[in-house]
């Protein structure tokens, strides 16, 4: 489990050929809308946190 954001569609691409049906991440990424109309595509649930717990 990560809290980081999914910033390529690659990523999802890659979550749904193993068996990935849900994906929780925070957004803000330039890319966003590609990766949520992935997820849209795989039949993939999207929710958007809007929270990053990570901390350096």
């Amino acid at each position: 489990m990560s809290d980081g954001s999914l910033p390529f569609r690659d990523d999802v691409d890659h979550a749904r050929r193993h068996g990935v049906t849900c994906i929780a991440e925070p957004g803000g990424s330039i890319r966003s809308d590609e990766v949520a109309e992935a997820c849209r595509a795989h039949g993939i649930a999207l929710a958007r946190t809007g929270l990053r717990l990570f901390r350096h």
